[in-house]
């Protein structure tokens, strides 16, 4: 609607322009006497209106373009493999552990990149990840950042770098008049280390940060990652059971995904207005936004639960948290520094 009526508008300020100076050469050819000066005027309008024209053309094309650009829907053109670029996937058992070594390409087409939202290219990693063989339980849960790798050597990775920081916000607001992303509310800061309020990539199924069909998207290190349900990866895996081990986490234990999306998560939105930090309710657009209430859905604080046939595992949900936010175990170190 705002776009419409800014098309709208555009029109009619053009329009107007446009009759201003064919009044005026009506009134000069009106006129008795065709002066050197009454031509000179002429051509000075003809200028004008040529420019004005111009002008007026470039700024109702960029405008429809851009309103095409945002309500663009996906199509089969959207989807690619990632360009001269093909899966490569070494794990090697060890005395102790797991290794497994990888340049980070899905063995499933993706989306094309870079897309809005994502202005970074797919590229080649160096992944070497090692987990234990012996996954074990401790007393304590560890936050992850780099929560594991699936099956094709792709990263699982729960968190964002997008921040919303009242301090770095100001700043970001005193260099730029407008927020690059036009999707989102209000400006976001990309940071590393604590951050009291996480943007999340997927708001009540709606895919943010460029994210393409397999829910996943690039870092700026051209490192593709999944943030929730690896669509690709599980359509690889052809299996008649409900659970399909998709990877293993950076503790050892494996990553499942219910393909009946039987069992849920105990993360729940809270209540009202946020009390501090970004103004509105608590929507989802960021981590902060939930909280862990046990016992109202099937799996435990890291999106994880006992089974008979394969011990303790985790599960990737459609719904908050997606991907797990900690570990149970003991992770390997190589999952705490990942690009």
């Amino acid at each position: 609607m705002d776009r419409a009526l800014d098309y709208e508008s555009r029109c009619q300020e053009f329009e107007s322009s446009r009759a201003h100076y064919h009044g005026q050469i009506l009134a000069l050819i009106q006129s008795s006497n065709y002066s050197t000066e009454v031509f000179k005027r002429l051509m000075l309008i003809f200028v004008k209106i040529f420019k004005v024209t111009i002008i007026g053309i470039a700024i109702l094309l960029a405008t429809v373009l851009q309103a095409h650009e945002i309500t663009r829907p996906y199509k089969s053109s959207d989807w690619t493999s990632a360009q001269n670029l093909s899966n490569q996937v070494k794990f090697t058992e060890l005395e102790n552990t797991v290794n497994i070594k990888s340049n980070g390409i899905p063995n499933h087409k993706t989306g094309i990149f870079p897309t809005r939202g994502n202005p970074h290219k797919i590229r080649e990693q160096t992944h070497s990840l090692y987990f234990t063989k012996y996954p074990q339980k401790s007393d304590y849960i560890t936050p992850s950042k780099f929560f594991g790798v699936a099956l094709n050597g792709v990263m699982f990775v729960p968190q964002t770098a997008e921040c919303w920081s009242p301090e770095k916000q100001q700043a970001y607001l005193k260099t730029n008049k407008r927020p690059f992303f036009i999707n989102r509310l209000e400006p976001q800061i990309r940071i590393k280390g604590p951050c009291d309020w996480r943007e999340e990539a997927i708001i009540l199924d709606k895919k943010r940060l460029g994210l393409d069909m397999n829910n996943a998207h690039v870092q700026s290190n051209g490192m593709y990652h999944y943030h929730g349900l690896p669509t690709g990866l599980i359509e690889t895996q052809i299996t008649p059971n409900n659970l399909i081990h998709v990877g293993f986490a950076g503790d050892g234990f494996k990553i499942f995904v219910s393909l009946k999306d039987e069992f849920k998560s105990s993360y729940r939105l809270k209540n009202g207005a946020r009390n501090s930090g970004p103004d509105g309710v608590h929507d989802g657009t960021y981590t902060q936004d939930f909280e862990f209430l046990n016992g109202i859905g099937d799996l435990d604080e890291c999106n994880g639960m006992d089974t008979n046939a394969h011990g303790y595992i985790y599960l990737i949900t459609k719904e908050f948290p997606f991907i797990p936010r900690c570990w149970k175990g003991y992770p390997h170190p190589s999952f705490n520094s990942r690009p």
